[in-house]
């Protein structure tokens, strides 16, 4: 019997721009309309064929140890990382749909929030003034998303930001055809508190915490693609899917012996007007004026939506570089989601290696333009 699947598309192509960065990291490449997983993989591999035979000890260990990578961990469905920037579409929708701001709204950017003695600042010390939500996205002002978790925190149950980040696929199994899936995590007051109250953490909740997890830092833990679904449901009007890698099941002789059904999607009323603000942030991001990644997609022929990542990890680590990227806009039917654990800002790294796949995804050039260094985010 033979599995047959689309992750051989652009997989050698993924597998060497991950390859190309600080070797340890992932990619997803999805179909938003369906769910159907077109590419994925995780840096550093390991050779299959390995496991044809009976495996030596020693090998196993060696494809374990963490300090060679653990090439048996599969970076893009078990990775446990913040996410930076790129879960700001996250709070944008739930900032939307909880009332706290339309698409016009106008909040001030002086270039840092102070809280409870703490100053959050924006990356670089960027100020960017008054402005609404597309260009907010579309510089990646922190400190205008900084505002939207304070605001959250104090509304209502204080979950805003929580319950749509779960109901956008975050912080639970996608339920993918591969095992071993991890469901991350997504910090609450609830999860903290107890940490507190049972001395496993030195500090219960705070306003902070939640400032923190509007831009994807913290205690957030997340993959690459769980932010793809999160980035697909947007894209598609609201379907929530479950990503496949199967399609059908083979005899030897290559006659189809099962037609494997895609998962039902989960139905998410996000307003039409909410995501189009949100998808037209993320155009500008990639294409306009102070677009975090306008450089690195400058002369790509492709018109691409996609939001920078740059994930802070603690001191003497280097920060975590994201990509999310939705292609063509403004229809778009891919989604791909690149991490590389120590590459930096999300422009010099991660968006580079999207646009390598992307090329490779539609078949275009990848020679033209600029694949690096656009605003730090």
């Amino acid at each position: 019997l033979k599995l047959i699947s689309q992750s051989q598309v652009s997989a050698t192509l993924g597998q060497q721009a991950l390859a190309g960065g600080t070797g340890r990291g992932a990619f997803v490449v999805m179909n938003v309309n369906n769910g159907e997983v077109v590419a994925l993989g995780s840096q550093p591999s390991f050779d299959p064929n390995l496991f044809t035979r009976v495996i030596r000890k020693s090998d196993y260990e060696r494809l374990s140890d963490p300090d060679l990578g653990a090439p048996l961990s599969n970076r893009a469905t078990q990775g446990l990382y913040p996410t930076g920037s790129t879960f700001k579409l996250i709070t944008a929708t739930a900032a939307l749909e909880g009332g706290l701001i339309t698409p016009d709204t106008f909040l001030f950017d002086g270039g840092s929030l102070q809280v409870g003695g703490v100053t959050f600042k924006n990356a670089g010390d960027a100020a960017y003034g008054t402005l609404a939500l597309r260009q907010a996205l579309t510089v990646s002002s922190d400190v205008f998303f900084y505002r939207l978790g304070l605001e959250a925190n104090g509304a209502g149950d204080g979950l805003l930001l929580q319950t749509w980040a779960h109901r956008l696929g975050m912080g639970r199994r996608t339920g993918i055809d591969l095992p071993g899936e991890q469901a991350g995590l997504i910090p609450s007051p609830r999860w903290r508190n107890q940490l507190f109250r049972k001395k496993q953490t030195d500090r219960p909740w705070s306003a902070g915490d939640n400032i923190n997890l509007s831009v994807g830092q913290g205690d957030l833990q997340a993959n690459p693609l769980q932010l793809a679904v999160a980035y697909a449901a947007i894209a598609n009007g609201g379907k929530v899917l479950s990503p496949r890698i199967g399609q059908r099941i083979e005899d030897a002789g290559g006659r189809a012996l099962q037609e494997l059904e895609a998962p039902a999607a989960r139905r998410l009323p996000v307003d039409a007007s909410y995501r189009q603000a949100i998808l037209e942030g993320l155009r500008g991001a990639a294409s306009a004026s102070g677009g975090t990644s306008t450089d690195v997609f400058a002369g790509f022929p492709i018109p691409v939506a996609g939001k920078t990542g740059t994930a802070e990890k603690g001191l003497g680590r280097a920060d975590q570089s994201w990509y999310v990227a939705l292609a063509p806009y403004p229809s778009p039917k891919y989604v791909v989601a690149v991490t590389d654990e120590a590459g930096g800002f999300g422009a010099e790294t991660a968006a580079p290696m999207a646009r390598t796949i992307l090329a490779e995804l539609f078949g275009v050039n990848n020679d033209e333009g600029s694949e690096g260094g656009g605003v730090s985010d």
